[in-house]
């Protein structure tokens, strides 16, 4: 895929990273000229020192041949007309936004936005999952979650078969990551210690599979 970043910093890098490897074709628009002129000397991809939000600078990325565009800067601005554009005058197909307010979530929304992530509620989240004891606590809608923890030594699922286990009402144990397996969980599956294990449940429910977890 053709892929258009807009940002390049921390996270914007992180993610040029990423797609590198997997072989994908990229561009990165930075507004700062010491970050853009890291990128050129640091990656093998096309380099466009500018703001994001302007259509020239679109364009001379390619904007009309790019299959996703991700806004990525810590400037919401520039991360909206870009969404903007990218929608409403280039019908890229796939535009993925960083917000750093999750308010604004609502008006890429409006927009036609296909992936909204807010880089503050996402923090918030992951210490809320440590407060709780997961490892992660995702929000699926106002009342859905899905919950990701670590089985350890000490826990009284450590060697427990799922028919055994009695999950709280409102929760199904989902699945099982046992290196690098997806497990389906069937009643004779055994859980061992290491394992990362998938529960989805009503939100409210969570105080209770944290005990099923920790035992505590």
């Amino acid at each position: 895929m053709y892929i258009i970043v807009i940002g390049g910093g921390r996270i914007g890098e992180y993610l040029v990273s990423m797609l590198i490897e997997e072989g994908h074709d990229i561009a990165v628009i930075e507004k700062d000229t010491e970050r853009a002129t890291h990128m050129a000397e640091n990656y093998d991809i096309l380099v466009i020192k500018g703001d994001g939000g302007e259509a020239k600078f679109l364009e001379d990325a390619g904007i009309h041949k790019a299959d996703v565009l991700v806004a990525c800067s810590g400037n919401d601005q520039i991360n909206f007309v870009a969404c903007q554009l990218a929608k409403s005058t280039y019908n890229v197909s796939k535009v993925i936004a960083r917000t750093t307010n999750p308010s604004n979530k609502a008006l890429y929304e409006k927009l036609g936005v296909d992936v909204v992530v807010s880089t503050t509620e996402a923090s918030a989240k992951a210490i809320y999952a440590g407060i709780k004891g997961f490892s992660a606590v995702l929000t699926f809608s106002s009342d859905v979650e899905l919950i990701y923890a670590t089985v350890s030594k000490d826990s009284p699922l450590n060697s427990a078969k799922v028919s055994e286990i009695h999950m709280p009402w409102g929760s199904i144990l989902a699945a099982i990551l046992r290196d690098g397996t997806i497990i389906i969980p069937t009643e004779e599956e055994m859980i061992k210690e290491g394992d990362e294990i998938v529960v989805i449940n009503k939100k409210g429910v969570e105080t209770k599979v944290r005990e099923l977890i920790a035992g505590k």
